[in-house]
């Protein structure tokens, strides 16, 4: 893993955006998952163009950052009345330019559906860039070969475990 990975740009942004309600890391694949969860069951037509929306949208970051992801997928999940958008990305090619464009998209798109932690106390603060470059530290230094690492927020506090 290196230090520019996606895994530095989700932490970064997991804080940073209220609207992510999970991330998941897998080490083995090195494929990152980022969840939002919105009130509700979204309509075939309106999930079809928030997709296309988006991969035009990603396209064109992509080119202008000259990258190309090696996987990338994005899907929806309806339980219970509440729908869950997976972004599936490759851990090395992510940046946070482009967490940032999903997040913007989403609020464009479902603000009123977001399911969001709203105790916004810029918890940057509370998880520095010492504190993450060490949690990178330690999960690279691991002696596992493969480890899945899962963030969750709650009540402004951020959680991060080895699965």
């Amino acid at each position: 893993m290196q230090k520019d990975s996606g895994v530095d740009a989700i932490l970064s942004s997991f804080i940073r955006y209220s609207e992510l309600s999970a991330v998941k890391y897998d080490a083995e694949k090195d494929i990152i998952k980022i969840e939002v969860a919105l009130n509700g069951c979204i309509g075939d037509k309106h999930r079809s163009n928030f997709i296309t929306r988006y991969r035009q949208s990603i396209a064109l970051l992509h080119n202008m950052l000259n990258i190309e992801p090696a996987y990338m997928d994005l899907e929806f999940i309806e339980k219970s009345g509440i729908t869950i958008m997976r972004l599936y990305r490759a851990n090395l090619s992510l940046r946070e330019e482009e967490i940032e464009l999903f997040v913007l998209l989403i609020r464009q798109e479902f603000a009123s559906l977001l399911v969001r932690d709203d105790n916004d106390m810029l918890a940057e603060a509370a998880l520095s860039r010492d504190i993450k470059d060490t949690l990178l530290k330690k999960i690279k230094e691991s002696r596992q070969p493969y480890q899945n690492i899962f963030a969750y927020r709650d009540e402004g506090r951020v959680f991060v475990f080895n699965k």
